[in-house]
């Protein structure tokens, strides 16, 4: 009996814990949806179109032919005046016919070669620091977004007004180009809806930043020019946005800017992937989260608090499979020995499974998700066990460092 009373406190202590991180969750979900800006989901600019910036839109793309000429055409669509706005496009190492598709659909192409220095953030911290400086024509402000994405008509209106408010670093809402195609993208438009959209909008609720994205960020020119883009691991999004951190500038939230992008359909698409994302993540919370309480203790800095509590979340599959194991065991525990604190892990962990799903919920209802994604929601577990089968493989390869170079993920034209 000692034994099994010992397991429920370490249960109880778990379940703390992970209460602990979805209460966060529903704060900042709360937050969000006390939020005005939460209406911008319909991507529609409300407020005077008069251009204050021009804009160059820099894609940086890896052989992407297949893809790149479709996406250059489509930001013919953008309603803000087309005299303000170039699109220049990094064909970075590639090996195929990125360069011409790019120049053929109106687009100004830089070609790099650099074998050594292979990678995204590589690449942008080439151009920003590098041909952009000395640009042959004005610009203002900088559009970073992915070579398989397209952004909304007013997505510029949006960031235009921004930065007329004295905003530097602006990060759009990243959504999900193509949820109907699989239950694999359908479940990851209730993740991105939640971790995009949800939770940048609750952390503007609190005047904090809202962190970088990879896709649909904005950088005033004084900014690019001061930094550059110097981040160069595989989570240079995440790795920027503390960066920024640490130097003070805030990025800010513009929810009516929306970009889509196409998500991996199959496993075989997204595996790899996603085992090159949890693995960059994992250095930076080792050499992040730490580091950034202390500072944000000492200094009283809530950005910085936020940010360090941001990196200690688990990702919400591996948070929501922490959940149902906590509370399936709590209740194989209880049954064999009641106590107190059995009873009081058992109501955590159950409490913090419901949390979750308010959680996401509210992310989807937030983003007006179709319900084609609700439908698939039921293949939730499908993809939990999926993610802990790309944990164990990190385990079981956790002395290789994962790569920085630049893999591209096989995709399809998706334009009808």
């Amino acid at each position: 009996m000692n034994l099994l009373f010992s397991a429920q406190v370490i249960l109880l202590l778990l379940a703390l814990s992970a209460g602990l991180a979805v209460a966060y969750l529903l704060k900042l979900t709360v937050a969000a949806g006390l939020n005005p800006a939460r209406r911008q989901i319909d991507g529609v600019f409300r407020g005077l179109r008069l251009p204050h910036r021009r804009f160059v839109i820099l894609i940086p793309a890896h052989n992407e032919e297949q893809l790149l000429g479709g996406v250059v055409r489509g930001l013919r669509a953008l309603s803000y005046p087309s005299t303000h706005v170039e699109t220049v496009v990094i064909a970075d190492n590639c090996t195929d016919g990125t360069a011409g598709v790019a120049r053929v659909a109106g687009a100004t192409v830089l070609e790099r070669r650099d074998e050594n220095r292979r990678g995204k953030g590589q690449a942008l911290n080439w151009a920003m620091q590098g041909p952009l400086l000395n640009w042959p024509r004005p610009w203002d402000a900088l559009v970073v977004m992915d070579a398989d994405s397209v952004l909304n008509a007013d997505f510029l209106w949006f960031m235009d007004e921004r930065l007329e408010q004295g905003h530097l670093a602006l990060q759009g809402y990243y959504g999900v180009q193509n949820p109907g195609e699989s239950w694999r993208t359908a479940l990851m438009t209730a993740a991105l809806a939640a971790f995009h959209f949800l939770r940048p909008l609750g952390r503007a609720r609190f005047g904090l930043p809202c962190g970088l994205k990879g896709n649909g960020m904005c950088f005033a020119r004084p900014l690019v020019e001061r930094y550059g883009y110097p981040a160069t691991s595989v989570v240079e999004d995440l790795e920027l946005a503390l960066i920024y951190l640490r130097h003070g500038v805030d990025v800010s939230f513009a929810a009516g800017a929306q970009v889509f992008g196409q998500m991996a359909a199959t496993a075989k698409q997204a595996g790899s992937q996603r085992q090159r994302w949890e693995g960059g993540r994992l250095p930076l919370l080792r050499d992040w989260a730490i580091p950034l309480w202390r500072e944000g203790w000492r200094e009283r800095n809530r950005a910085k608090l936020d940010a360090a509590v941001d990196l200690f979340v688990p990702p919400l599959a591996l948070l929501a499979a922490i959940v149902a194991g906590g509370a399936g065991m709590s209740v194989v525990l209880v049954l064999l020995h009641t106590s107190v604190a059995g009873w009081v892990a058992a109501g955590i962990w159950f409490g913090a499974g419901i949390g979750l799903a308010v959680y996401v919920g509210a992310g989807l209802i937030l983003t007006h998700a179709p319900a084609s994604v609700w439908l698939r929601m039921a293949a939730e577990p499908l993809f939990i066990l999926w993610k802990l089968g790309i944990y164990a493989r990190m385990v079981c390869t956790r002395g290789r460092r994962t790569p920085a170079t630049w893999v591209r993920t096989d995709r399809h034209d998706m334009r009808p």
